[in-house]
């Protein structure tokens, strides 16, 4: 017979939750545990009963350590089954009283229209005259003639908006245009200016609700960031506004160009070098100097613009076509750079679209390490007229009637002649038309910059 005898029955009364084996290990463990503590003592004095009288007095009951065992092991579900209890009977309690409240109050209620009631009936039977009856009558009429003029208004108010929704579809097969946001932004010199924002569903509806009437500027941006604006939107009262607008379909694909310099002799040798920016630099009221760097293609007649990382978009380039991707900081400013560095490409990869070349600079090769020295600002290149932005709405448009950019600049910015410093007036900055490049795909995409008999401005 295994020793110590130890039974199923020698624990407490069993549980619902109990797990079925749980009393049964507890047996097996302790019985193991105890016959190996035998043996030991057995190992030590071969009288048995002296043996089993060490175990005992060295552990402890094995049924009391049993039933510490199973009491450790069920400690959490009996805790947790206790715990529910008592919240259980505290919402009966909270139940019973939430009950007991309604009660009263509605017991209250009762007398209170009750009492109401009787002071009704005995100021019906009072007698009225005839100069009160007449003045309620009037009351009545004027709460009346105020409950219509409000529902009016209320009507008046609902006449006025208008919804206001896009069908955006892609310029392949007129699919729907899915996942593009729209901020319509409402133009008007009051108060109540704002803006409002949606994205197109799954069918392509952009749909900003009803709106009041009013001039209003959209734009729309997809989801690797083209832009669309349009400023003019009006909306007339009592009608809504409905239009299709198509959308590109996927991302500008990346276009090869290379570039010819037409120059004249004297800029022709390997110390020269042209040193193209196609971003617009804007100088604030605090002399901050910020750049732009965006290209743009048309879409069924609309005009899509791209905005591109400030720190890309400059190029540096020398004889024999011969062009190097200028490194810029990453807040788009200019660093020095090695006079040796080589200009070993014949191409440059930029997204499809149109660019146009703000400003132009004709630079020794010694020079580039003063390069930062473009940073500065002594002279401006490309003066942006910002008085009539709307708030809300970024500058993109290039040549644009409201967002004039209508020259490219010609400067050497560090004296030709001789090592004098002099100081040029942003006025004395030679302005020519504007030069706009394409990048097509499946076109060879040279671009041609005119650099002969230009004057070239002056700064030091």
């Amino acid at each position: 017979m295994a020793w110590p005898e130890i039974s199923i029955d020698d624990f407490p009364p069993k549980r619902d939750d109990e797990p079925s084996s749980l009393r049964q290990d507890i047996i097996d463990e302790l019985t193991d545990h105890f016959a190996c503590a035998l043996n030991r003592e057995l190992l030590k004095n071969p009288d048995e009963q002296t043996a089993k009288q060490r175990v005992l007095h060295q552990f402890g009951d094995p049924i009391k350590i049993a039933r510490q065992l199973w009491l450790d092991a069920m400690k959490e579900k009996m805790m947790s089954q206790r715990i529910l209890t008592g919240i259980a009977a505290v919402m009966a309690v909270c139940c019973m009283a939430v009950v007991g409240i309604a009660w009263i109050l509605v017991q209250e209620s009762r007398v209170v229209n009750q009492k109401l009631l009787e002071q009704m009936a005995v100021i019906a039977e009072r007698p009225v005259a005839p100069a009160e009856s007449q003045t309620d009558q009037q009351i009545l009429l004027e709460l009346k003639r105020l409950n219509q003029l409000q529902a009016m208004g209320s009507v008046a108010v609902q006449e006025r908006m208008n919804q206001v929704s896009f069908q955006l579809v892609t310029d392949k097969n007129s699919q729907p245009a899915t996942g593009i946001t729209g901020r319509l932004i409402r133009l008007s010199k009051e108060l109540d200016d704002f803006v409002v924002e949606a994205t197109s569903d799954t069918k392509g509806k952009l749909d900003f609700g009803k709106l009041p009437a009013g001039p209003y500027a959209l734009e729309l941006k997809t989801p690797w960031g083209e832009i669309y604006q349009k400023l003019d939107f009006r909306m007339i009262p009592g009608r809504e506004f409905s239009k299709t607008i198509v959308c590109p379909a996927q991302q500008p694909e990346p276009v090869s160009v290379s570039f010819q310099i037409l120059r004249s002799e004297e800029f022709e040798s390997d110390e020269w070098l042209v040193l193209a920016d196609f971003r617009v630099r804007q100088i604030k009221k605090n002399d901050e100097v910020t750049h732009s760097y965006l290209s743009e293609r048309q879409i069924e007649n609309d005009n899509w613009f791209y905005l591109q990382p400030v720190n890309q978009g400059v190029y540096l380039i020398g004889k024999k076509r011969t062009v190097l991707k200028v490194p810029l900081r990453p807040d788009g400013k200019y660093q020095n750079l090695n006079p040796e560095i080589r200009l070993d490409q014949l191409t440059v990869d930029v997204p499809q679209g149109q660019y146009a070349l703000p400003a132009l600079y004709l630079i020794r090769r010694e020079n580039l390490s003063r390069l930062s020295d473009l940073n500065e600002n002594y002279f401006d290149p490309v003066a942006l007229d910002r008085s009539n932005l709307i708030p809300g709405i970024p500058n993109l448009h290039l040549g644009g009637e409201m967002y004039a950019v209508g020259n490219t600049v010609f400067v050497s910015p560090f004296k030709i002649l001789d090592k004098k410093p002099i100081k040029l007036s942003p006025g004395d900055v030679q302005r020519y038309p504007l030069q706009h490049f394409a990048a097509s795909p499946g076109k060879k995409n040279v671009w041609n910059i005119n650099f002969y008999d230009k004057k070239i401005a002056q700064v030091d």
